[in-house]
């Protein structure tokens, strides 16, 4: 939208005109029509996959710690 370096301040009439582009964005999304009925088909869901298949996927070490409880989760993953 703006060209500007991130700590610059925009003037009033940029800041309006910005405001007025959100405001105007927002109510094209706001408006969006979403069909009163939908149906699903019941051929897209997969079956559960099992435990052997788990343990492919994420490694077995990391299938063990998340099996054992005394293991401390990671905040910040």
């Amino acid at each position: 939208m703006f060209n500007k370096p991130e700590d610059a301040r925009m003037t009033r009439e940029e800041a309006e005109k910005y405001g007025r582009e959100i405001d105007a964005k927002n109510a094209r999304l706001e408006n969006v029509e979403i069909a009163e009925e939908i149906t699903l088909s019941t051929d897209a869901i997969t079956p559960r996959i099992s435990e052997a298949e788990v343990k492919r996927r994420v490694g077995e070490q990391n299938y063990e710690n998340m099996k054992d409880d005394s293991t401390a989760n990671s905040i910040n993953s």
